[in-house]
């Protein structure tokens, strides 16, 4: 993964420039952790209780609803 400096540059950014640099690392951190999510759902039969808290804490920030639990 190539790291977020070597795509932004490194100029200073005026404030709204600098927001935008945060609501991008934000939705780019927000997607790895969506697909982090998916990719142990098809692999294990049970998520880390540290994973689930996560994911959790995701949805709570972002204002998602919370994901249903499925019964298996």
């Amino acid at each position: 993964m190539t790291p977020v400096w070597m795509i932004e540059g490194t100029k200073q950014l005026d404030p709204v420039g600098e927001r935008n640099v945060a609501e991008r690392r934000f939705s780019a951190l927000a997607a790895a952790v969506r697909q982090h999510e998916a990719s142990t759902r098809r692999g294990l039969p049970g998520a880390r209780a540290a994973d689930t808290a996560l994911y959790r804490r995701l949805r709570q920030i972002i204002g998602e609803p919370p994901q249903a639990r499925s019964v298996a």
